[in-house]
């Protein structure tokens, strides 16, 4: 068809266009020179030597049409195909370059002969990505997005190259599990250690998915500034567009206008960042609280047998020869106090029945009161206050100080169109003034210790600091509100060549496994809190405040009955 269209209307880009299936393309080079030249400088302007095209070109000799062919535009996964005819048959050459750009060169191996008796032969037994998965030692650069430029370790990695071959491999696995670092140990600081462990994980995930794989390149590391941008583009996608990195990784969550920037191969590791804070029980009032040791149930059998006990005691003092009303009921009801106080009684009953009546109520208030202090003192060691839901609508309603650590990602998670989120940041993130948004990990995570703030960070940097620095009590007060959720993937940059083969072998490291097990090697451990952990604290004047409430009320209730009774004794005199 290409050889019969006339030239001045040929459209390679529209004839050629396949994106939802595949495309064969058969080219005759030995016909006019100049026309299959223009389709090949098409297909190389629109890369058109992708996956989706299947490339068979016809020559009469292989040298003369390897040198009309640009490379530039070659992939790994380039299907073309050049058939050059001998006496007999045709004897087929596969040909690609895995990356110009990166000092790749072209590469061309019998692929197998075609005859007509015998038909196709192919000489070669393995698929194509192992075919070619030998890169040479060609570079493949690694972008990490770093927020700080201060740390010894993070610039230590940026002139890193790491050679993938499997005795490497092994020796760095090894020397990650047992803890050696390229940098000293001793000479970095705790809150460094924290900072870099992210790009650490990165870096180990990155060797550890070319090391299995054999892929046989150099990897080096390119360190991406993660300083604000004023346009969407983010700094991994900047960097992608500028060709400066070939591989990274970024948050599954996808940017309409980033897509042609960068090609996303698969999801790798799970992340998530959430504000951090303490749930310290001993700073709120609770006016139930000396209602929890006993249920309710023993509650109203407790109200019951007080009526009980009353309604006795007024029989029993009749017999007693108190004869009053008022005076009846109110030494029934003074009997009932004084006796559930453990206070005793003014009045000492002299029948024996009235004595026994007495005496039982003294000895139920004094078992029910050895329940309710041995209750209290079993509250008291367990005081766990009850920890917010993850909803950034109560966070907000919650009146505390809020900073964040500041990363690339953070306006972004802050802006998402989540419900929550909007509340969240309209409600509480634009009242806080800029200069008081930002702290370091170190900082803000002290001050969480100190229960004066909800911090947000990533858990994987937050975790390893809270587990050196953190009192099982913090640990267990610790409480999480998440702010985002996503899947960290790898991306390629757009139409990178290397991007089939990255998804190749990612599918290849998820089937057998490792994936799975380096997600356990890696992924920050969560701070161990014991069940069984007692908080023995003295009670403090939040905690005590509804005493000393209900004993204001009652002095002034008092205080007020006392008025009254003065003020009817001053007008009604008795005689």
């Amino acid at each position: 068809m290409l050889n019969s269209t006339p030239e001045s209307q040929l459209d390679a880009r529209k004839v050629l266009r396949a994106e939802y299936s595949w495309l064969g393309v058969f080219l005759d080079s030995r016909c006019n020179r100049r026309e299959y030249t223009r389709i090949l400088v098409d297909a190389t302007r629109y890369s058109m030597y992708d996956e989706m095209h299947k490339w068979l070109i016809l020559g009469s000799n292989l040298s003369h049409v390897t040198e009309i062919l640009n490379d530039s535009a070659f992939t790994v996964s380039t299907d073309v195909v050049i058939a050059v005819s001998s006496a007999n048959d045709y004897i087929l050459y596969d040909v690609y370059n895995p990356c110009k750009d990166r000092g790749g060169s072209m590469n061309v191996t019998q692929y197998g002969t075609w005859n007509s008796k015998t038909g196709l032969n192919v000489s070669t037994s393995q698929s194509k990505f192992e075919r070619r998965a030998n890169l040479h030692g060609m570079k493949l650069k690694v972008g990490v997005v770093v927020s700080s430029s201060s740390c010894p370790l993070t610039l230590q990695l940026t002139k890193l190259e790491f050679q993938s071959n499997v005795g490497y491999m092994k020796k760095l696995a090894d020397q990650f599990q047992t803890g050696e670092r390229v940098a000293s140990r001793d000479n970095v600081a705790i809150q460094h250690e924290v900072e870099v462990r992210p790009i650490e994980i990165f870096i180990r995930v990155v060797a550890t998915f070319v090391g299995h794989l054999q892929f046989h390149v150099n990897i080096e590391v390119v360190q991406i500034s993660g300083q604000r941008r004023f346009d969407n583009s983010g700094p991994v996608f900047a960097a992608f567009k500028k060709k400066l990195i070939d591989l990274s990784a970024s948050p599954v969550a996808m940017k309409v206008d980033r897509l042609n920037n960068g090609d996303i191969i698969g999801p790798v590791w799970p992340i998530r960042s959430c504000f951090m804070f303490r749930t310290i029980s001993s700073t709120k009032i609770k006016p139930g609280q000396f209602l929890k040791p006993l249920s309710v149930k023993v509650w109203y059998v407790i109200l019951a047998m007080i009526g009980t006990v009353t309604t006795v005691l007024i029989i029993f003092l009749r017999l007693e020869g108190v004869r009053t009303p008022m005076e009846i009921y109110g030494l029934s009801v003074l009997l009932t106090i004084g006796a559930l106080s453990q206070q005793g009684s003014a009045f000492v009953p002299t029948r024996y029945a009235s004595r026994i009546a007495f005496f039982q109520a003294l000895l139920f208030s004094l078992l029910i009161l050895n329940y309710y202090s041995a209750s209290v003192v079993s509250n008291r060691l367990r005081n766990k206050g009850e920890k917010m839901n993850d909803s950034l609508i109560s966070l907000a309603k919650s009146n505390m100080e809020f900073a964040v650590e500041y990363t690339p990602y953070i306006r972004s998670f802050l802006r998402v169109p989540d419900k929550e989120v909007r509340y969240f940041y309209n409600n509480c993130w634009m009242k806080i003034p800029e200069s008081d948004r930002y702290l370091t990990l170190e900082e803000g995570l002290n001050r969480v210790a100190e229960g004066r703030l909800a911090y947000h960070t990533m858990i994987d940097s937050a975790y390893p600091y809270i587990e050196h620095s953190f009192n099982r009590r913090s640990i267990c007060e610790l409480t999480e509100v998440h702010l985002f959720r996503a899947i960290l993937a790898f991306y390629a940059r757009h139409r990178s060549p290397f991007t089939e083969l990255m998804k190749v072998g990612l599918s290849k490291i998820q089937n057998v496994g490792i994936q799975k097990r380096e997600l356990k090697r890696w992924a920050a451990r969560k701070p161990f809190c014991p069940n069984n952990l007692l908080i023995a604290e003295p009670l403090s004047i939040h905690e005590a405040a509804p005493i000393f409430m209900f004993l204001c009320i009652s002095v002034a209730l008092s205080i007020l009955i006392c008025i009254v009774e003065n003020i009817i004794s001053f007008i009604f005199p008795i005689r």
